[in-house]
């Protein structure tokens, strides 16, 4: 009797540790399990969240560039226009200084001899002639001036326009093709990592079992030779 209770106490001895070994492994792989699964996680937020920081500001950059690049080309536009309508003015002022110059003195020399009241009329009429022409001339040119200025700002507003709608909408896709990248990949890792525990788990158990029934056996073949 006391041989077999022995043999039973060893039994039960084993069978409880080969128990508590399974359990703290069990809880170990977990542990680790749960650690690599918030690292994975942490690691996907700050990859995320970089990759939204730098697509934000290169969007701020490129606006801010085109913003200052269409404000300079306004600039430079308006003072082109202004620059040639004052040359166009000053130009047709002094032509027309030069004609009034030229008509006057001829008149003048022609009618000399005619009556002075004949002369003043003449000048008179001349005059308010040679206004009202350039004053034609010049509202003419400038409301052209101003349309085809008008015109070439609209052109690069609107071609400006285009160029940021078609840079935001690439510059979206890219964030998402990454962000989905990112997570399939993550996915991927997960459940690697779980199919490679689970086969560690397998693998540990069948080897306690087996070594249990390997100093079962044992035990059992030794205690009858005593």
């Amino acid at each position: 009797m006391p041989e077999k209770l022995q043999f039973f106490t060893i039994i039960i001895i084993t069978i409880i540790i080969i128990i508590i070994i399974i359990i703290i492994t069990i809880i170990i792989i977990i542990i680790i399990i749960i650690i690599i699964i918030i690292i994975i996680i942490i690691i996907t937020i700050i990859i995320i969240t970089i990759i939204i920081i730098i697509t934000i500001t290169i969007i701020i950059i490129i606006i801010i560039i085109i913003i200052i690049i269409t404000i300079i080309i306004i600039i430079i536009i308006t003072i082109i226009i202004i620059t040639i309508i004052i040359i166009i003015t000053i130009t047709i002022i002094i032509i027309i200084i030069i004609i009034i110059i030229i008509i006057i003195t001829i008149i003048i020399t022609i009618i000399i001899i005619i009556i002075i009241i004949i002369i003043i009329i003449i000048i008179i009429i001349t005059i308010i002639i040679i206004i009202i022409i350039t004053t034609i001339i010049i509202t003419t040119i400038i409301t052209i001036i101003i349309i085809i200025t008008i015109i070439i700002i609209i052109i690069i507003i609107t071609i400006i326009t285009i160029i940021i709608t078609i840079i935001t909408i690439i510059i979206i896709i890219i964030i998402t093709i990454i962000t989905i990248i990112t997570i399939i990949i993550i996915i991927i890792i997960i459940i690697i990592i779980t199919i490679i525990i689970i086969i560690i788990i397998i693998i540990i158990t069948i080897i306690i079992t087996i070594i249990t029934i390997i100093i079962t056996i044992i035990i059992i073949v030794l205690l009858p030779v005593k």
